[in-house]
Order: structure tokens, then sequence, then C-alpha cells
């Protein structure tokens, strides 16, 4: 119990130094949560991201993210994604994603929604995600993404030239995604 306390005590620290702005705190506290940190210091992590204008503190911030290896910040990496609040970062946010070890698989419906319904930019990190997702993949996360590249082709969702090229390869992700579930 003690131990928890501790960890808890170290980690509010360590929290404290990441938001003071200077980057040499920044960095030293990064160092520090690579050891005692674990999925509750994601969130405030995309708040340094949102708030710091320095680039060397962003930069570490975002090279610390992709880095995570506890499968327990998948889910907290996915709300920041899709939090309005954090959407000043998503770019950001799935850069870390398709540099990170863990397996975001599970999510793919996330990531064709994000494609479908944001500007190029995004679709095309987006698209970058899919390319790097290893599976197995959910047969209704496949049919949800079914359905919203329906959507988008429907002109549900902004179009262009450009995001439809990168659409059209995230449709044939799918379509082979949706094979190789099949054959299972």
């Amino acid at each position: 119990m003690s131990e928890t306390k501790n960890q808890t005590k170290k980690i509010k620290a360590l929290l404290i130094d990441l938001n003071s702005g200077k980057p040499s705190k920044v960095t030293t506290a990064l160092d520090a949560l690579q050891i005692y940190g674990n999925e509750t210091i994601i969130r405030p992590l995309f708040e340094v991201l949102k708030t710091t204008k320095n680039k060397q503190s962003r930069e570490e911030v975002i090279e610390f993210l992709c880095n995570l290896k506890d499968t327990k910040s998948l889910h907290t990496v996915m709300d920041c994604l899709n939090d309005k609040n954090f959407e000043s970062v998503r770019i950001e946010i799935m850069t870390a994603i398709w540099n990170c070890p863990l397996d975001f698989s599970s999510y793919l419906e996330d990531f064709v929604k994000i494609a479908v319904q944001n500007d190029f930019l995004q679709s095309l990190e987006a698209l970058t995600i899919i390319e790097n997702l290893d599976g197995p993949f959910n047969e209704s996360s496949i049919f949800e993404a079914q359905l919203l590249l329906k959507e988008y082709h429907e002109g549900k969702y902004p179009k262009s030239k450009e995001k439809d090229q990168l659409i059209s390869e995230i449709a044939f992700l799918i379509k082979d995604f949706d094979k190789d579930t099949d054959g299972e």
C-alpha cells in the first residue's frame, strides 16, 4: 500500500516538473517517468504537448510517447486521440501511435473514422497507422470501417482528390483485412 502511495507522490511531483515549462526539468521528469510512470501519465503528457511551445520539450514528449510499452496505455491513448480537447495535437498523437510498439489493431474503426471525417493530413496519418496494424481484426470492426468508407464515398464527409486517393488505399487495406478474417 505505501509503495503505491509513494509511486503516486513521485508521479505527481514529476508531472509538476513536466509542466514547469523549463526544458531541463521536462527532460529530467521524462527520464524519471520511464521508471515510475504508468498509464495515468498519458493524458498529462498530451496536455503538455498541447500547452508547451518549447520545441525540444515537445519532441521529447513525443519520443516518450513513441516508446510506450504498457498495454494499459492503449485505451488512454485512444481516449485522448478521440477527445476534442486534444484536436490541436491529434497529428502528434497519431505520430506517436504509428511509431509505438503497442498493437492498436483493435481500434481499426477509430482510425478509419478519423481518416474519413478529417483533413488530408489526418487521413494520411490514419493510413500510415492502418498500414502498420498487425491484426487480427474483429469482423464487426471491419464491417464498421467499411460502412464509414461507404459514407465517405456517398459524400457524408469532406472530400478532396488527394484525400480520395488515401481513402481508396484504406479501402484496399480493409478489403485485405476482411479476406484474412474470412480465411480464419
